[in-house]
C-alpha cells in the first residue's frame, strides 16, 4: 500500500506543479523539461531587475487590463508561452512552435469569449498573427497598392472605459519608469517573494491581488495616478457611481488580500490573522480602508464611508415603489421603508427586493391555515 503524504510535504509538491505550469505553459509539448532547463528558466524569472510590466492601456494612459501569465495574445497563445524574459529589446515575441508572432498583443477575451473583426467579421483567431491582416487577404501588397487594398483587424469592443479595442495598446515597461509616472509597483508581499528568490518576471504587469480588478475599479479606488474621480464633471471616463457597489466591496477584498499577505511575510502568519480580522471587522461596520502596499510597504490610501452615502435600493410592490436606505451586503434592510402608494392598485406582497424577517410561529400558521384551505 503506498505511504500517504503529508499534509507539509504534498502542499510543496502543489506548490511546485503551479509554478512550473505559470513558467512553462504549453512549451514544453506536454513533456516535463529537463531539470537543467527549468532551473536555468526559473533563475531568469527570479531577477526583479529585469522584469517587464505588461498592462493593456488606453489612450487617456489608464491601465485598463493588467497582463498575466495566462492573458491571451492576439496569436491565441499566453504571455507565459511567450518571449518575457526580453528586457532590452521588448520583442515579447511568441516561442511555441510554428507562430509568427512577433511581439505579445493583448486580446480581451476570457474563457469562451470572441473578439469578431469588424472589417470581415471572423474571429480574431483566424487573422495572421504578424500584421493582424484578415484572412484570404495574402500577405502585405507591394508599395504601389492602393490604401483600400489594407484589410486589418478592427473591433467595435468597447472597454468600460468607453474606448474602443483600436484605441488601446499593449505597453512594456520597466520599474523605474513605473515608479517615474507615479504607477503602482508590487504589493509589500511581492517584494518579499521576490527578496526570497521566487520567480516574478513571468507575471507582467500584476503587482498585487488589486491588479486582478479592472483599471476603472482600481481607478474608482484612487489606485490610478491622476484617475481619482473618473466620474467627476468634465471627466471624459464616464460616468461615476455611489460608494456600496459590488465593485467597491470588490476592491475591498483584494486590498484586504494585498495588505493581510504583506502582514504574513513581513510579521508571521499570527500577525497575519489579526490584521484579517481587523479587515473583516472594518468591512462588517461599513468602514472602508482603502489600502495598498507600495514597495515600501506604506499605504497609498485611505478613506472612511459616510452615513449618508448608504445605498438606496427600490422595492416594487403591487401597491407602488418602496425606497429602501441602508441595504446591506445580505439584502436586509438596515432602515425604515417609505411607500409611495398608487391610487387604484390594492396592497399586496412584493414582486421582489427586500424580504421581511418572519418568526417560525408566524410561518407555521400560514403553513396551517394553507393546509386546511386545500383540506
Amino acid at each position: 500500500m503506498p505511504r500517504a503524504l503529508d499534509r507539509v510535504s504534498a502542499g510543496h509538491h502543489v506548490d511546485a506543479y503551479q509554478e512550473y505550469t505559470t513558467l512553462v505553459g504549453r512549451l514544453d509539448g506536454g513533456r516535463p523539461l529537463p531539470d537543467a532547463i527549468y532551473q536555468d528558466l526559473r533563475q531568469k524569472a527570479a531577477n526583479p531587475s529585469r522584469r517587464l510590466y505588461v498592462n493593456w492601456r488606453n489612450r487617456s494612459g489608464l491601465d485598463c487590463r493588467a497582463v498575466g501569465p495566462q492573458s491571451m495574445c492576439f496569436c491565441t497563445h499566453r504571455y507565459n508561452e511567450h518571449d518575457w524574459s526580453a528586457f532590452d529589446t521588448r520583442k515579447v515575441r511568441c516561442k511555441m512552435p510554428g507562430c509568427s508572432c512577433t511581439c505579445f498583443n493583448y486580446v480581451p477575451v476570457r474563457g469562451s469569449q470572441d473578439l469578431i473583426c469588424s472589417v470581415c467579421r471572423r474571429s480574431y483567431s483566424e487573422h495572421r498573427p504578424g500584421d493582424h491582416g484578415c484572412p484570404g487577404m495574402g500577405e502585405l501588397p507591394s508599395p504601389g497598392a492602393t490604401q483600400e487594398a489594407l484589410r486589418f483587424f478592427k473591433s467595435s469592443y468597447t472597454c468600460s472605459c468607453h474606448e474602443s479595442y483600436n484605441n488601446h495598446t499593449t505597453v512594456f515597461e520597466s520599474r523605474q519608469e513605473r515608479e517615474l509616472a507615479g504607477r503602482q509597483v508590487d504589493a509589500g508581499w511581492m517584494e518579499e517573494a521576490s527578496k526570497q528568490g521566487l520567480p516574478v518576471c513571468h507575471l507582467g504587469g500584476i503587482v498585487g491581488f488589486t491588479s486582478l480588478a479592472d483599471g476603472m475599479e482600481r481607478a474608482y479606488a484612487g489606485l490610478e495616478e491622476g484617475f481619482a474621480d473618473p466620474g467627476a464633471a468634465g471627466s471624459s471616463a464616464g460616468p461615476g457611481r455611489g460608494s456600496g457597489s459590488g465593485g467597491d466591496r470588490l476592491m475591498q477584498r483584494l486590498q484586504l488580500e494585498d495588505e493581510v499577505n504583506t502582514v504574513t511575510f513581513q510579521q508571521g502568519k499570527a500577525a497575519g490573522h489579526l490584521a484579517l480580522a481587523a479587515g473583516r471587522a472594518a468591512m462588517r461596520r461599513g468602514n472602508t480602508s482603502v489600502r495598498s502596499s507600495s514597495s515600501s510597504g506604506g499605504a497609498l490610501h485611505s478613506g472612511r464611508r459616510s452615513a449618508s452615502s448608504e445605498p438606496t435600493g427600490q422595492a416594487l410592490t403591487l401597491a407602488g415603489s418602496a425606497a429602501v436606505r441602508g441595504v446591506s451586503c445580505g439584502g436586509q434592510a438596515a432602515a425604515s421603508v417609505s411607500r409611495r402608494s398608487s391610487p387604484g392598485l390594492p396592497s399586496g406582497r412584493k414582486l421582489g427586493g427586500v424580504r421581511v424577517p418572519q418568526g417560525t410561529d408566524a410561518i407555521r400558521q400560514k403553513r396551517l391555515a394553507r393546509f386546511d384551505q386545500v383540506s
